[in-house]
């Protein structure tokens, strides 16, 4: 079985079976003909068949469906939105928040590992920030289960936001924008409420289409890949700043 967050949720609800029906890892050990080491092991998703988890589903005298559908239950239930506490957590070490990130999105603790060249005690140590922060669950081996879902609400104006504005600002105002790898377009235009709403509609249907986009490139080499920061933006403002600005810096 691959480990998965989804893994996880699926032993974590096996357990919680097994524990409801007082059935021991020395039991099942001994109906499988197995060392209770080895069941303990297999429970926590390594070395585990899916022969075998079949098995221990019917010694639990469940079916896999049926523990498939509670674990989605469970899973469905991954809070939608941080509390404050969480997002000051997060604020403190932006290196955690952007690891909480990529897990969002499905890298593995091992895959973020070896591209950012952590040492095994510094990934635990993030990892162990955002287990104590609850928004994930760490099993041996640094296989995580998530507790919020993929893409939660942030506070507006919240401390995480504020982290992040603070840190964007500045990379943004060091932009080369004669760069050949930067992107970047400007347009200045009257519009009403109801059209910013729907341009916050298309800027959230671009990230949302980014992200797609990076999930396809990670079968790439990795030397074909590197990382961008993506800002849509769009304020209020006079367009005389334009070339006021011009003047007064001639």
């Amino acid at each position: 079985m691959r480990e998965t967050s989804d893994q996880a949720l699926l032993l974590a609800e096996l357990k919680k079976v097994l524990k409801d029906r007082n059935i021991r890892y020395r039991d099942i050990a001994a109906q499988l003909a197995l060392s209770e080491t080895t069941v303990k092991r297999q429970l926590n998703g390594r070395g585990l068949s899916l022969v075998t988890l079949e098995a221990i589903c019917r010694i639990a005298d469940i079916g896999l469906i049926e523990l498939a559908e509670l674990a989605a239950q469970r899973g469905h239930a991954r809070a939608r939105a941080l509390t404050h506490a969480q997002e000051a957590g997060l604020a403190d070490n932006l290196f955690t928040a952007f690891l909480f990130l990529l897990l969002r999105h499905d890298w593995t603790p091992a895959e973020v590992q070896r591209e950012f060249d952590l040492g095994e005690p510094e990934l635990i140590l993030h990892l162990r920030r955002l287990e104590k922060l609850r928004l994930l669950d760490l099993y041996p081996g640094n296989r995580v289960r998530l507790l919020t879902v993929r893409n939660p609400e942030w506070l507006p104006g919240g401390p995480l936001r504020r982290q992040i504005d603070h840190s964007m600002r500045m990379h943004f105002e060091k932009m080369d924008f004669h760069a050949p790898s930067s992107v970047w377009e400007l347009e200045t235009m009257k519009l009403s409420a109801g059209s910013i709403a729907k341009l916050g509609q298309m800027i959230a249907a671009l990230s949302t289409r980014i992200r797609e986009l990076a999930i396809e490139d990670r079968a790439l080499p990795a030397e074909q890949t590197r990382w961008y920061s993506l800002l849509c933006a769009a304020r209020p403002i006079d367009p005389r700043a334009f070339w006021e600005s011009a003047d007064d810096a001639g």
